[in-house]
Protein backbone atom coordinates (compact mmCIF):
# COMPACT_ATOMS: atom_id res chain seq x y z
CA UNK A 1 0.00 0.00 0.00
CA UNK A 2 1.19 3.49 -0.80
CA UNK A 3 2.35 5.22 2.36
CA UNK A 4 -0.10 8.10 2.49
CA UNK A 5 -3.44 7.86 0.72
CA UNK A 6 -5.21 11.20 0.53
CA UNK A 7 -8.84 10.78 1.56
CA UNK A 8 -9.63 14.46 1.10
CA UNK A 9 -7.67 17.66 1.51
CA UNK A 10 -7.78 17.47 5.31
CA UNK A 11 -7.17 13.74 5.86
CA UNK A 12 -4.48 11.22 4.96
CA UNK A 13 -4.54 7.48 5.55
CA UNK A 14 -1.27 6.25 7.10
CA UNK A 15 -0.40 2.56 7.46
CA UNK A 16 1.68 2.02 10.60
CA UNK A 17 2.36 -0.89 12.92
CA UNK A 18 0.27 -3.32 10.87
CA UNK A 19 -2.85 -1.16 11.01
CA UNK A 20 -4.28 2.03 9.51
CA UNK A 21 -4.57 5.51 10.98
CA UNK A 22 -6.17 8.65 9.66
CA UNK A 23 -4.05 11.77 10.18
CA UNK A 24 -5.96 15.05 10.06
CA UNK A 25 -5.04 18.65 9.34
CA UNK A 26 -6.21 19.54 12.86
CA UNK A 27 -3.21 17.61 14.18
CA UNK A 28 -4.78 14.39 15.50
CA UNK A 29 -4.81 10.69 14.64
CA UNK A 30 -7.86 8.46 14.44
CA UNK A 31 -7.71 4.67 14.55
CA UNK A 32 -10.96 3.44 12.95
CA UNK A 33 -10.42 -0.19 13.96
CA UNK A 34 -10.68 0.62 17.67
CA UNK A 35 -12.50 3.96 17.50
CA UNK A 36 -9.53 5.66 19.18
CA UNK A 37 -8.81 9.36 18.88
CA UNK A 38 -5.17 10.19 19.66
CA UNK A 39 -4.10 13.72 20.58
CA UNK A 40 -0.79 14.96 21.94
CA UNK A 41 0.48 18.00 23.82
CA UNK A 42 -2.68 20.06 24.31
CA UNK A 43 -1.06 22.26 26.96
CA UNK A 44 -4.41 23.46 28.22
CA UNK A 45 -3.90 26.15 30.85
CA UNK A 46 -1.02 27.76 28.98
CA UNK A 47 -3.08 30.76 27.90
CA UNK A 48 -4.11 31.59 31.47
CA UNK A 49 -0.53 30.92 32.65
CA UNK A 50 0.78 33.48 30.12
CA UNK A 51 -1.90 36.03 30.97
CA UNK A 52 -1.06 35.67 34.67
CA UNK A 53 2.48 36.75 33.79
CA UNK A 54 1.21 39.81 31.89
CA UNK A 55 1.66 38.41 28.39
CA UNK A 56 -1.10 39.80 26.12
CA UNK A 57 -2.85 36.60 25.02
CA UNK A 58 -6.45 37.19 23.84
CA UNK A 59 -9.21 35.71 26.01
CA UNK A 60 -10.63 33.97 22.94
CA UNK A 61 -7.47 31.83 22.78
CA UNK A 62 -8.67 29.95 25.88
CA UNK A 63 -11.75 28.71 24.06
CA UNK A 64 -10.15 27.86 20.72
CA UNK A 65 -8.68 24.42 21.46
CA UNK A 66 -11.69 23.34 23.55
CA UNK A 67 -13.97 24.13 20.60
CA UNK A 68 -11.66 22.26 18.22
CA UNK A 69 -11.72 19.19 20.47
CA UNK A 70 -15.50 19.34 20.78
CA UNK A 71 -15.95 19.53 17.00
CA UNK A 72 -13.59 16.59 16.47
CA UNK A 73 -15.29 14.42 19.09
CA UNK A 74 -18.76 15.32 17.79
CA UNK A 75 -17.73 14.36 14.26
CA UNK A 76 -15.84 11.12 15.00
CA UNK A 77 -17.75 9.88 18.07
CA UNK A 78 -14.67 8.02 19.40
CA UNK A 79 -14.96 5.28 21.97
CA UNK A 80 -11.78 6.47 23.65
CA UNK A 81 -9.56 9.52 23.54
CA UNK A 82 -5.87 8.94 24.23
CA UNK A 83 -3.98 12.06 25.28
CA UNK A 84 -0.24 11.51 24.81
CA UNK A 85 0.91 13.67 27.67
CA UNK A 86 1.27 17.37 28.45
CA UNK A 87 -2.47 17.72 28.73
CA UNK A 88 -2.22 20.70 31.10
CA UNK A 89 0.68 23.13 30.97
CA UNK A 90 1.09 24.24 34.58
CA UNK A 91 -0.34 24.06 38.05
CA UNK A 92 -4.08 24.38 38.53
CA UNK A 93 -5.57 27.59 37.19
CA UNK A 94 -9.09 28.48 36.06
CA UNK A 95 -8.63 26.60 32.79
CA UNK A 96 -8.56 23.34 34.73
CA UNK A 97 -12.11 24.00 35.88
CA UNK A 98 -13.08 24.81 32.29
CA UNK A 99 -11.45 21.58 31.10
CA UNK A 100 -13.16 19.46 33.77
CA UNK A 101 -16.57 20.95 32.99
CA UNK A 102 -15.93 20.60 29.26
CA UNK A 103 -15.12 16.90 29.56
CA UNK A 104 -18.14 16.23 31.76
CA UNK A 105 -20.51 18.10 29.45
CA UNK A 106 -19.26 17.28 25.97
CA UNK A 107 -17.04 14.17 25.97
CA UNK A 108 -18.73 10.78 26.31
CA UNK A 109 -15.68 8.69 25.41
CA UNK A 110 -13.28 7.02 27.83
CA UNK A 111 -10.42 9.49 28.37
CA UNK A 112 -6.90 8.16 28.90
CA UNK A 113 -3.94 10.30 29.86
CA UNK A 114 -0.44 9.06 29.17
CA UNK A 115 1.55 11.03 31.71
CA UNK A 116 3.93 13.64 30.28
CA UNK A 117 6.54 15.90 31.82
CA UNK A 118 4.08 18.81 32.18
CA UNK A 119 1.41 16.65 33.86
CA UNK A 120 2.41 17.67 37.36
CA UNK A 121 -0.97 17.79 39.09
CA UNK A 122 -1.74 15.22 41.80
CA UNK A 123 -3.14 12.06 40.20
CA UNK A 124 -6.28 12.44 42.27
CA UNK A 125 -7.19 15.61 40.37
CA UNK A 126 -6.94 13.88 36.99
CA UNK A 127 -8.96 10.92 38.20
CA UNK A 128 -11.67 13.18 39.62
CA UNK A 129 -11.98 14.68 36.13
CA UNK A 130 -12.51 11.18 34.69
CA UNK A 131 -9.06 10.35 33.35
CA UNK A 132 -7.51 6.90 33.36
CA UNK A 133 -3.77 7.37 33.98
CA UNK A 134 -0.87 5.39 32.57
CA UNK A 135 2.74 5.75 31.43
CA UNK A 136 2.05 3.66 28.33
CA UNK A 137 -1.19 2.70 26.59
CA UNK A 138 -1.11 -0.31 24.29
CA UNK A 139 -3.06 -0.16 21.06
CA UNK A 140 -2.46 -3.69 19.82
CA UNK A 141 1.31 -3.90 19.28
CA UNK A 142 1.70 -0.14 19.34
CA UNK A 143 2.81 1.55 22.56
CA UNK A 144 1.32 5.03 22.96
CA UNK A 145 3.81 7.03 25.04
CA UNK A 146 4.75 10.65 25.65
CA UNK A 147 8.47 10.74 24.93
CA UNK A 148 10.16 8.74 22.15
CA UNK A 149 13.30 8.57 24.29
CA UNK A 150 11.47 6.50 26.91
CA UNK A 151 10.41 3.51 24.82
CA UNK A 152 9.06 0.60 26.90
CA UNK A 153 10.88 -2.71 26.75
CA UNK A 154 9.73 -5.01 23.94
CA UNK A 155 7.61 -2.30 22.26
CA UNK A 156 7.48 -3.18 18.56
CA UNK A 157 6.04 0.20 17.55
CA UNK A 158 5.51 3.51 19.32
CA UNK A 159 3.46 6.65 18.87
CA UNK A 160 4.68 9.61 20.90
CA UNK A 161 4.54 13.39 21.15
CA UNK A 162 6.56 15.68 23.41
CA UNK A 163 8.80 17.49 20.90
CA UNK A 164 6.12 19.40 18.88
CA UNK A 165 7.71 18.44 15.54
CA UNK A 166 7.83 20.86 12.65
CA UNK A 167 9.40 20.60 9.20
CA UNK A 168 10.95 23.43 7.19
CA UNK A 169 9.85 23.67 3.56
CA UNK A 170 11.94 25.58 1.00
CA UNK A 171 10.50 27.46 -1.94
CA UNK A 172 11.60 29.67 -4.79
CA UNK A 173 13.83 32.61 -3.95
CA UNK A 174 15.06 31.23 -0.63
CA UNK A 175 11.56 31.25 0.80
CA UNK A 176 11.16 29.03 3.84
CA UNK A 177 8.08 27.96 5.76
CA UNK A 178 7.92 25.83 8.91
CA UNK A 179 4.81 23.69 9.39
CA UNK A 180 3.74 21.21 12.08
CA UNK A 181 4.07 17.60 11.03
CA UNK A 182 3.60 13.91 11.74
CA UNK A 183 6.97 12.16 11.58
CA UNK A 184 6.73 8.48 10.63
CA UNK A 185 9.66 6.09 10.89
CA UNK A 186 9.66 2.32 10.39
CA UNK A 187 8.71 1.62 13.99
CA UNK A 188 7.86 4.98 15.51
CA UNK A 189 5.55 7.90 14.83
CA UNK A 190 5.87 11.33 16.44
CA UNK A 191 2.73 13.43 16.64
CA UNK A 192 2.41 17.21 16.40
CA UNK A 193 1.22 19.28 19.32
CA UNK A 194 -2.53 19.90 19.39
CA UNK A 195 -2.29 23.09 21.46
CA UNK A 196 -2.39 26.38 19.58
CA UNK A 197 0.34 28.07 21.66
CA UNK A 198 3.00 25.39 21.62
CA UNK A 199 5.49 26.37 18.92
CA UNK A 200 7.55 24.02 16.77
CA UNK A 201 10.78 22.06 17.12
CA UNK A 202 12.25 21.76 13.62
CA UNK A 203 13.32 18.23 12.72
CA UNK A 204 15.08 16.58 9.78
CA UNK A 205 14.64 13.12 8.30
CA UNK A 206 16.89 10.64 10.10
CA UNK A 207 16.48 7.75 7.67
CA UNK A 208 15.91 7.77 3.92
CA UNK A 209 12.60 5.93 4.16
CA UNK A 210 11.20 8.01 7.02
CA UNK A 211 8.12 10.03 6.10
CA UNK A 212 6.99 13.54 6.95
CA UNK A 213 3.36 14.63 6.72
CA UNK A 214 2.89 18.40 7.08
CA UNK A 215 -0.34 20.30 7.43
CA UNK A 216 -2.08 23.63 7.61
CA UNK A 217 -5.65 24.01 8.90
CA UNK A 218 -6.89 23.64 5.31
CA UNK A 219 -4.65 20.89 3.92
CA UNK A 220 -2.51 17.89 4.85
CA UNK A 221 0.17 16.45 2.58
CA UNK A 222 3.25 14.24 2.50
CA UNK A 223 6.59 15.95 1.85
CA UNK A 224 8.51 14.33 -0.99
Amino acid sequence: MKFAVILMNKEILIPFGGTLFTAHSEGFLFHPETGSLIISDCHFGKTTHFRKHALPIPELAIQRDFLRLKDIADHLQPGRIIFLGDLFHSGVNREWDILSEFLYTHIKATVILVIGNHDILPHKIYKEAGFELTDCYLLGEIACIHDQNEVPNQAAFTISGHIHPGYRLSGIGRQKLALPCFYVGSNHMIMPAFGSLTGLSIIEKKEKNDRVVCFTPERIFEVN
